[in-house]
């Protein structure tokens, strides 16, 4: 008679590991995450509010994500690799007799990083065609100066604290009319070894997964051209994370 294998429950097996977030965040823990193999949390990207990490309710609509790149003991320490701000809260700003005017575009910091930025400038007003170039134009050349002045944690922390958007405005509104500025994502480049990202699954040959007590909320479909023409969101992998109180 074939003896039967006693089924074995993957979870008694697994190992909690804190996941502490970057220098910029002083380096606190933001969640817990499990895996039987400390290497299976390498390279995994966390989505969160900011709000888990600085515990102020303002910062409810700002998503940052994070990406492990180290594990020393029972601690998985990440990296920054861009954050988004609420689809609801841009769809917000979009009112009758406004403009609606997005800019993309590469920089690079002054210690060597390259990201890509996006921006949302909102007009009081209907701006004319002239006067959208001239505030475009004059965007660029005020934030990318200012970002070749910073490296790239000081960038980002005036960024999500809403400095750099408080900074834009004031430069913008000498040029027309303008009601808010919005740096509502930013997007590390990053170059990677797909074998080896691929390689570095959930314990179990799937996508990898952890515990959630406060989920991140996901991206949504992109604003539609009457509500102001946001550029389609791109699909990105999220993991829900267990967070800390």
């Amino acid at each position: 008679m074939a003896v039967k294998k006693k089924a074995i429950d993957t979870w008694k097996v697994k190992q909690w590991y804190g996941l502490i977030a970057p220098k910029l965040f002083n380096e606190v823990e933001v969640a817990q995450v499990p895996s039987q193999d400390p290497q299976h949390i390498i390279n995994r990207i966390i989505e969160l509010p900011l709000k888990d990490i600085t515990k102020d309710l303002s910062h409810l609509y700002i998503n940052v994500k994070l990406r492990v790149e180290e594990i020393r003991g029972k601690n998985a320490y990440t990296k920054f690799i861009g954050h988004a701000l609420a689809r609801e809260h841009l769809q917000a700003l979009g009112r009758r007799n406004r403009s609606m005017l997005y800019s993309v575009f590469a920089a690079k910091s002054s210690d060597g990083v390259e990201f890509s930025v996006k921006v949302l400038i909102v007009t009081n007003g209907k701006a004319s065609d002239s006067q959208r170039k001239a505030l475009r134009k004059k965007l660029y050349e005020a934030l990318t100066q200012k970002i070749s002045k910073q490296d790239f944690g000081k960038f980002i922390q005036d960024v999500l604290y809403g400095k750099a958007s408080s900074e834009m405005h004031a430069t913008l509104k000498k040029i027309f009319p303008t009601k808010r500025v919005e740096i509502y994502k930013t997007e590390l480049k990053e170059v990677f070894d797909v074998e080896t990202v691929e390689g570095q699954e959930g314990d179990d040959g799937q996508s990898t997964e952890a515990q959630t007590a406060e989920q991140a909320p996901s991206e949504e479909k992109p604003l539609t051209e009457e509500e102001g023409g946001e550029p389609a969101a791109e699909e990105e992998t999220e993991t829900p994370v267990a967070a800390v109180a």
